[in-house]
């Protein structure tokens, strides 16, 4: 089945899947200390940007322009709705 939207042709699967992140060592004892507890917190965080799927620079100029063009709209149609309201307000009050 071919998937709408690919790069790149497809590649047959290997026999072993490569690792995603680094093994974890496993001579070395867990560090406890409030600095190998924070060393490992860092590498969890690098491990894990690692498996993110960034976009590249063209999606995110394309996300970016649409994100700006939304907000221009509803900003524009927030505005023409105050815009009336108020003339409506000013109205009815110089009608009281």
């Amino acid at each position: 089945m071919a998937i709408i939207g690919r790069k790149e042709p497809a590649t047959q699967p290997t026999a072993e899947p490569r690792p995603r992140t680094r093994p974890a060592p496993t001579a070395a004892a867990p560090d406890n200390s409030r600095t190998g507890r924070f060393r490992a917190y860092v590498d969890s965080v690098i491990a894990e940007l690692r498996k993110v799927n960034w976009p590249t620079r063209e999606e995110t100029r394309n996300l970016s322009i649409v994100v700006i063009g939304i907000t221009v709209v509803i900003g524009s149609a927030l505005g023409l709705l105050d815009f009336v309201l108020s003339v409506i307000y000013g109205a009815l009050k110089a009608i009281q």
